[in-house]
């Protein structure tokens, strides 16, 4: 965990704030300035010039896409010659340059990775100055808190605070409308700086007030933060009101300010307010000594002061205080009020003084200016004096006893406000840019420290930006070491708030997260905006923090960890000497996560050193010992060993240990597999026809493959350790659960490993039988295709390795009733309905019902139950769920069939019971309607295979009592495909009767034609489909449907046509008003005829003949969803 650059947020649109703000310059020669800035001046050392040749070098290798499109621009250090501010809570950046401005407000989207991210968009652009010649000179950006009760810390707005040159301080929303104006000074402002409510973290501190400070030449005004909230919040309500209804503006509250003339200083270029503070005895004996002398009288009470120190020069920096309570505050409204009293002129010109009915008076505001308050002398009470250096920029530290200052000599100095001293001083860093990090220590840190009750610590670190050499540069506090540093580029910004919500109390802040960023780097180039992430430890001394070693051994076993050429031995021994030595329990666990994590490292040296740390562990005092690494020692030592078991069992099983390991369980394996072998026989056909269509060629990769090693690593994320000490196994993806599963179990199916040992085992190992169940399936189904290739060896396997499944405790309830559904072998049928793999489904589902009807018959003849109480419910639902199943796999084979060359192709659907059933009592007929439209099936070909249908349906009448399945595969020199489709039709009588079927194909035909109408051979189809249905309520119903659905607006559009044209109508009309052209028309207007005869006909002939009676087969009375018939 070291120092980071993260951004949290981008620009957009930044060519476009660049060219509004730089119009007038855009058409003039940049040659001249970009010389004048690349300059070297004389005072710059050699050394710093060098750096800057090699960050030009450096910065137009990485960008060198954006430079050759905007060259002279992007180089150009745009920014730096801006107003720019950002507000703390990273919703509004304001960038402003003389007379123009632009807003950019936060905006979310999601990128390309599906991720939310923050981006600042162009909300606002337009000129702030009114005056003729002013201009903006500083700027800032204060959300304002919301008084909501269910406010969590968010900002309710954020008002932007504009100084001119002018004197002026204008108020404006994130939109640009003006509140308020003030012209509290008639020169230039020179810095906007706020100051908030901060909690206090210690007891006695003082709490500090919120206030705007507003900085002149020779001059300084304080704002009370609660009249600048309150008056802010009044303006934009009226300004709304205003604007909604057009009612007159009612006078805001007044604003109570103070004015200060800052005397004893030449120049005075930067400010800050440090608050109230109160001087202890001592202070302030020795304080009334220096300014009163031997006699001078002291007061009981220290007065409480503010705070105010100023850079500038002559001195270098001064020191000002000023006690409460010697300057009454100024009220904005006391020229209203004396106004009401006068003419109506001096009423006028005080509006346009607090920025209303403006454009009403505006030539008498330019005539008459505001009254300008004078200001009350403060005298400085001392300063750093140095004739020659001249400071730039002072930036206060969160917790007011520090300042950073830059001067013209390129030294950043270090300030004790207390004291009133400077501490340190770094060299080198001309036109730095400063800011300030204040980082809390961690609450796990707290929490196992001793001394948890006290309050959180916290960190401060200085980060300073040099733009000369283009790095950003973090410092701890005070005489702390550089703990980051960061190249970045040249002209960046670096923005540093100082303060947070306004109108914010002790009483409002209760509960809140405030949401806000302390320093912010923006790059001009790229449009990132990045904020600097530091950990709490590294402001700890480097001899003295046993987390900063700690740390530093983390780093060091990462390293290690990373490197591919370490010999096993050296990375066993160097990993447990850096994981022993680390102190901190947390880093420790860290730690050992990393390790175990670690792909390259081998099991025996994970082993070994997990086993070294919680020997280690236990050696300690109880009390010492963190309780989570210890469990998670033992957790994993115990998978480790698991894991290191079931390798040892697949490689050192041969061909004879698995024979001997089930020699015990023959008998009882031959007596509940009796009758497997015919029912194998008599699918068997269909299951090769089904093998040989699923078996294409495909790409995989490698590492992907179920036939590689499951890394322990893997092993280690997928396994974890209950309180009860079990096993749990976690559900992560299908992949990885598969991957799992082969491990366990594929050698086992295969007869490569030994079945019973493995099961003891896992089932030693803690592991439920439930999940050891779902991953048994999961590998069957998922490697159909090599139980196909041996069925009878890998169906034994698979009936072994259930029955000691099944017999594990917590399988089968001992108090489970053979009449009652059994939870554990519906597990088992839950999993083969869901399934799209139908053979490997219809074997499990063979198996577990021989396996279910010998666990029933054990129970009964342990009860001493007569044989015929033994048939039970779960038996009947073995029943009918193999049924369904033999049902899927030859509908699924015909569907895998794939059709003729050049026929309208598409994936050969999935099919389950699952699937079948919620696709109700017409989903069978659907789907063989569609196969019938990839195949191109013509309807008399249809027709001819359903009536060899009937002839078969005939013979097997005849013959009594046979189930066996004819024409499946015994015939050579019969249409294969049409002995499928015959199949599938014999297991479904009712669902794909003649009329339902051929009614679902014109239903599929016409549904296709209308997405593509140029195809007539589509309707022509469906119609020709239409007239084998011999029902005639089937046949009204289906093309009602039809002509209303489909046909009659193309048919209206046609017959509308060629009635205005009064003639055949040319390609290009019909394309315009039916939608195809004159060749499909003509087709489309022939099976129009046809339709209508046949509706006609149809029609006729209902009262003639009964309805039908649509049903289903019993075993699949179960279907839901959508009926049959329209």
């Amino acid at each position: 965990m070291s120092c980071s650059l993260l951004e949290f947020c981008r620009l957009q649109e930044l060519k476009t704030v660049r060219d509004y703000l730089f119009q007038s310059q855009k058409n003039e020669p940049v040659e001249e300035k970009n010389q004048t800035e690349n300059d070297v001046s004389w005072e710059t050392s050699e050394w710093e010039s060098a750096w800057d040749s090699g960050e030009n070098k450096e910065e137009e290798t990485t960008s060198a896409t954006k430079v050759e499109e905007e060259p002279t621009e992007q180089r150009a250090p745009w920014l730096q010659d801006c107003v720019v501010s950002l507000s703390p809570c990273s919703d509004l950046l304001v960038v402003a340059r003389e007379q123009k401005a632009v807003f950019l407000s936060a905006k979310w989207r999601t990128d390309d990775g599906g991720r939310e991210e923050m981006t600042l968009a162009v909300s606002w652009t337009g000129t702030l100055s009114t005056d003729e010649g002013e201009c903006v000179s500083s700027s800032i950006c204060i959300p304002l808190a919301s008084q909501k009760r269910s406010s969590t810390g968010r900002p309710d707005w954020t008002c932007v605070v504009v100084g001119f040159t002018s004197g002026y301080v204008r108020f404006y929303t994130e939109n640009g409308v003006l509140l308020l104006a003030q012209l509290l000074h008639e020169d230039p402002v020179l810095r906007l700086k706020c100051r908030t409510y901060e909690i206090p973290r210690h007891p006695g501190v003082t709490e500090q007030h919120e206030e705007l400070s507003i900085l002149y030449p020779a001059s300084m005004v304080t704002i009370d933060g609660f009249s600048l909230f309150q008056s802010l919040r009044a303006c934009k309500n009226q300004v709304a009101r205003a604007a909604a209804a057009g009612s007159d503006v009612i006078q805001p509250p007044p604003l109570a300010y103070k004015k200060w003339g800052l005397q004893d200083m030449d120049t005075i270029v930067d400010h800050c307010s440090v608050g109230v503070m109160t001087l202890c005895v001592f202070d302030q004996m020795k304080n009334a000594s220096i300014l009163g002398g031997f006699h001078a009288s002291v007061k009981g009470n220290p007065p409480a002061m503010s705070q105010y120190v100023t850079v500038g020069g002559g001195p270098y920096t001064g020191f000002y205080y000023a006690v409460e309570g010697s300057s009454q505050p100024l009220l904005s409204h006391v020229a209203l009020a004396v106004a009401s009293k006068l003419t109506s002129a001096l009423f006028s010109a005080a509006s346009g003084w607090l920025g209303w009915n403006k454009h009403k008076n505006e030539e008498e505001v330019q005539k008459q200016k505001p009254k300008v308050e004078p200001a009350t002398p403060l005298t400085i009470r001392f300063g750093l004096p140095d004739s020659r250096r001249h400071g730039e920029s002072i930036c206060l530290s969160p917790c007011n006893t520090l300042a950073g200052v830059t001067d013209d000599f390129g030294r950043v100095t270090l300030l004790d406000l207390a004291r009133g001293v400077a501490i340190r001083m770094w060299k080198g860093y001309r036109d730095a840019q400063l800011g300030w990090l204040q980082v809390p220590e961690e609450r796990v840190d707290r929490e196992l420290s001793p001394s948890a009750s006290h309050p959180r610590r916290h960190a401060l670190f200085l980060v300073i930006y040099a733009p000369r050499r283009g790095i950003l540069e973090v410092w701890g506090m005070q005489h702390g070491p550089r703990v980051g540093a960061f190249t970045v580029g040249k002209h960046c910004r670096l923005l540093y708030a100082g303060y947070r919500l306004m109108g914010v109390n002790s009483v409002t802040s209760k509960g809140w997260q405030l949401h806000t960023q302390q320093v912010c780097l923006l790059d001009p180039i790229t449009g990132a905006l990045r904020t600097v992430n530091i950990p709490f430890h590294l402001a700890l001394s480097d001899k003295k923090s046993e987390r900063a070693k700690d740390m530093h051994l983390l780093k060091k076993l990462t390293t290690l960890l990373r490197s591919r050429e370490v010999e096993p031995d050296i990375l066993e021994s160097e990993a447990k000497s850096a994981l022993l030595d680390i102190k901190h329990p947390a880093i420790k666990k860290q730690a050992l996560e990393s390790l175990l994590s670690n792909k390259n490292a081998p099991v025996s040296c994970l082993a070994n050193i997990t086993s070294a740390l919680y020997d280690t562990l236990k050696q300690q005092d109880p009390d010492e010992v963190d309780p989570a690494l210890q469990q998670l020692c033992s957790s994993q030592l115990k998978l480790l060993q698991l894991y290191s078991d079931i390798q040892q069992l697949h490689s050192a099983a041969d061909t004879e240990t698995c024979p001997e390991n089930n020699t015990d369980v023959v008998p009882p394996q031959e007596e509940s597999l009796e009758g497997i072998e015919e029912e194998l026989s008599r699918v068997g056909p269909t299951l090769q026809r089904y093998a040989q269509l699923t078996t294409r060629p495909s790409v995989s990769f490698a590492q992907d493959s179920p036939n590689s090693l499951l890394p322990a690593q893997a092993f280690l994320s997928q396994m974890e350790c209950t309180e009860g000490e079990e096993l749990r196994v976690i559900r992560g993806s299908e992949t990885q659960w598969n991957q799992l599963g082969n491990f366990m179990f594929w050698g086992c199916l295969c007869g490569k490993s030994p079945l019973h040992q493995m099961c003891d085992t896992l089932q030693q190992a803690g592991i439920s039988p439930q999940q050891l169940l779902s991953l048994l399936l999961s590998v069957w189904l998922q490697r159909e295709k090599e139980v196909l290739q041996k069925p009878e060896e890998t169906v034994k396997n698979l009936h072994t390795l259930l029955i000691a499944l099944s017999n594990m405790k917590g399988a089968v309830e001992d108090s489970w009733d053979p009449q009652s559904i059994s939870p554990w072998w519906q597990q088992v049928r839950t999993t083969c309905i869901q399934s799209h793999n139908a053979a490997a489904a219809l074997l499990a589902a063979f198996v577990a019902h021989r396996a279910t009807k010998a666990s029933i018959t054990s129970r009964a003849d342990s009860k001493f139950q007569s044989e015929w109480e033994a048939v039970s419910l779960e038996l009947e639902q073995w029943l009918v769920c193999v049924r369904q199943l033999e049902d899927v796999l030859v509908l699924q084979t015909l569907l895998l069939v794939p059709p003729p060359q050049g026929a309208t192709g598409g994936a050969a659907p999935q099919c389950s019971i699952k699937t079948l059933l919620e696709g109700g009592t017409g989903g069978i007929a659907d789907s063989i309607s569609k196969w019938v439209f990839r195949h191109n099936l013509a309807p008399e070909r249809l027709k001819e295979i359903l009536q060899k249908k009937e002839e078969a349906d005939e013979k097997l009448e005849q013959k009594s009592g046979e189930g066996k399945e004819p024409e499946e595969g015994n015939q050579e020199d019969t249409d294969r495909t049409a002995e499928l489709l015959v199949a599938v039709c014999q297991r479904f009588p009712h669902s794909l009767s003649p009329d339902l079927l051929s009614a679902h194909c014109c239903w599929e035909y016409v549904v296709q034609w209308n997405k593509d109408p140029e195809e007539g051979q589509y309707l022509w189809c469906a119609v020709e489909h239409l007239k084998l249905v011999s029902s005639p309520h089937i046949q009204l119903g289906i093309s009602a449907m039809m002509w209303s659905t489909f046909i009659v607006k193309r048919f209206s559009a046609a017959a509308y046509l060629m009635e205005k044209v009064g003639k055949a109508p040319k390609d290009r009309l019909c394309r315009r008003d039916v939608g195809m052209g004159d060749k499909a028309v003509t087709s489309f207007l022939g099976c129009c005829v046809q339709l209508l005869q046949i509706l006609m006909e149809a029609d006729s002939a209902v009262e003639e003949v009964s309805a039908p009676e649509l049903s289903m087969e019993e075993a699949w009375c179960g279907a839901e969803g959508p009926g049959v018939s329209g």
